[in-house]
């Protein structure tokens, strides 16, 4: 039985000695903390692929990818807007990763724009498939927990314009086993839970996403990305103090915050950066951002000129909710995946209901139509705000039928009967 366990342990061996001489490596296209990423061709079919080649000091984490990645197989990564992941092998003490090679990261195509923000169309086709990637991870039990701009990914924008997916596992994680205090995330895109040290769940990848968002629509980054403490100054600026519940329970509040106790009524408040670094030991890095501009949420609309067509008025102000709701400072309060699918700036519901659209409206299905997306099963509820009027009867914009204009364009969207809904000021 031993002399077998060798003779199997040797041919695995032998075969990723194979499979590693089986790719051709062209070009480096980036490096990171786990490592670096070559583009390959493979030798046998002449197929260009994403090689992710991890640092030989961190096998460990290359594994634990693999383990997630083995996991998404159950799922369609392509109806799922996942990177679809080909196979592994170690190569002279390298873990590597083999996946299809996909076009340009977000942040690199708005930077290649000279930071030009999107349109909102755009925004509408890269969040409805950015939610049912999530929604494929929550289906196995997963978070991804690093959501950012590079991590979103163009297919081919020159055949799909704005057809997206989903990369690096490398943070993904059993949302079971996330514990409170893990840190995780990019700065400027972290969790305000995350930075607190409150229990962890999927919704943390809601408020990265909710970050994403504001990047695409500002062109920038929304909060800072170099300093937690900044990014909780830039929070309790725009959005207020976190609930007394959350201060209450958070591992790491009393970094970031302070009670009067001379008080006979002690409430909190943000700690002084001197404070902060008394603390923590850590120096506050500030920098000039958009943050600084911008007292609340509503002001993030501002930043662009003021509308005069009436029907994009509505979907800017259906944008600004959608975004105000991923970005709830309680994750108890924050949107969850299914009610985002189904929120009226996914569904574009607000559209007037005309045989002829408009030209705004028309150049929102076009979007649609180009982005050519993959048919998807996804079930989402009607997310119901209160600045709507709840007297339509449970139909998305997607699935009326005597919308021609509309009808084409169903195929990312499947609409439960059920409405679910949830008012919120």
């Amino acid at each position: 039985d031993e002399d077998n366990d060798e003779d199997n342990e040797h041919q695995e061996e032998e075969r990723r000695e194979d499979v590693a001489h089986a790719y051709f490596v062209e070009k480096y296209l980036g490096c990171g903390g786990y490592g670096k990423v070559a583009q390959c061709t493979r030798l046998d079919n002449k197929v260009k692929m994403a090689v992710k080649i991890v640092r030989n000091d961190m096998t460990w984490a290359g594994k634990r990818e693999v383990a997630v990645l083995q996991k998404l197989r159950k799922l369609d990564q392509d109806k799922n807007n996942l990177v679809r992941f080909a196979e592994h092998f170690e190569y002279k003490g390298h873990v590597c990763l083999a996946f299809e090679m996909l076009d340009i990261n977000i942040y690199d195509f708005i930077r290649s724009r000279d930071f030009q923000p999107l349109h909102l169309s755009e925004i509408r086709v890269i969040t409805q498939q950015m939610l049912v990637a999530l929604n494929a991870l929550k289906s196995v039990g997963l978070s991804h927990a690093d959501v950012k701009p590079d991590n979103i990914m163009l297919v081919n924008h020159h055949q799909q314009p704005f057809r997206v997916k989903l990369i690096d596992f490398g943070l993904a994680a059993n949302v079971s086993k996330i514990h409170a205090g893990t840190l995780i995330q990019a700065i400027g895109y972290r969790a305000p839970e995350v930075i607190l040290g409150l229990p962890l769940d999927e919704a943390v990848d809601m408020w990265s996403l909710g970050c994403v968002l504001a990047f695409m629509y500002l062109g920038q980054n929304l909060y800072p990305i170099r300093c937690a403490y900044q990014v909780m100054r830039a929070i309790v600026q725009m959005q207020g103090l976190p609930d007394d519940h959350l201060l209450n329970s958070g591992i790491y509040s009393s970094c970031f915050f302070s009670k009067d106790k001379d008080s006979s009524n002690p409430s909190w408040r943000l700690n002084t950066e001197a404070e902060y670094m008394l603390l923590t030991g850590s120096k506050t890095r500030r920098y000039r951002g958009i943050f600084d501009k911008l007292t609340s949420l509503n002001d993030v609309t501002k930043t662009r000129p003021e509308v005069n067509d009436t029907t994009e008025f509505e979907d800017t102000q259906a944008f600004l909710s959608l975004l105000k709701r991923m970005l709830q400072v309680d994750p108890q309060k924050r949107i969850t995946l299914s009610e985002a699918l189904g929120h009226r700036f996914i569904t574009m519901k607000h559209f007037p209901h005309d045989a002829n659209p408009n030209p705004y409206m028309s150049a929102a299905f076009s979007t649609i139509k180009k982005c050519q997306l993959e048919e998807s099963s996804v079930k989402f509820k009607h997310f119901v705000t209160s600045s709507e009027v709840v007297s339509f009867k449970g139909e998305s914009v997607f699935m009326m039928n005597d919308h021609p204009h509309v009808l084409q364009l169903t195929g990312p969207l499947k609409a439960t009967t059920r409405v679910h809904q949830r008012k919120l000021a």
